[in-house]
């Protein structure tokens, strides 16, 4: 893979905190469930939304790194 100006390392530094803000969310949320108080579908819906997006993200960079690769072989 090329390096073209810190782009693969800035891509991994935003995927990472989107886990982190997705794991953060659903640790919230399990928290408040452990000890009995009503987090509300809000929560749970918003930890969810993070982690679809970190897959799709995730899934979208792989692809696209595999066909670049498949391009450029000879």
């Amino acid at each position: 893979m090329a390096r073209r100006g810190g782009d693969l390392e800035a891509f991994t530094a935003f995927l990472g905190g989107l886990l982190a803000a997705g794991l953060t969310a659903l640790a919230g949320y399990g928290v408040l469930t452990f000890a009995g108080i009503e987090a509300g579908p809000l929560l749970r819906k918003a930890a969810l939304a993070a982690l679809l997006a970190l897959w799709v993200a995730v899934t979208l960079t792989l692809y696209l790194r595999l066909t670049a690769s498949a391009r450029t072989r000879p």
